[in-house]
């Protein structure tokens, strides 16, 4: 038995699998791939508890789309007005469909 063999009491195919193993384990372990071609990055759709007079619905959506929330909230206020009951509806689906961060 040479010295590498003895310091190392696996076999020559367990050693071979091990290698195999740590290889594949860091092949998975990348990043991902962040090409042109690269999927978006994901972004969820929540309802702020940090920034909600109300319920967090209009705070969500301004961070979703990277706006003011006060604009938001401002653009909710005249839907509501204008268009009463069919802003109004859609606001207490909102709120009851996206979830609480």
């Amino acid at each position: 038995m040479t010295e590498q063999q003895q310091a190392h009491p696996q076999s020559g195919a367990a050693q071979d699998k091990t290698q195999n193993q740590t290889h594949d384990q860091a092949q998975y372990s990348q990043p991902p791939y962040q090409g042109p071609y690269a999927a978006p990055q994901y972004r969820r759709l929540t309802r702020t508890s940090w920034d909600a007079p109300i319920s967090g619905v209009c705070g969500g959506l301004a961070r979703y789309f990277g706006l003011d929330p006060t604009l938001v909230r401002v653009l909710a206020v005249l839907l509501a007005v204008f268009t009463f009951p069919a802003a109004v509806i859609a606001y207490i689906v909102a709120w009851a469909v996206i979830p609480k961060e």
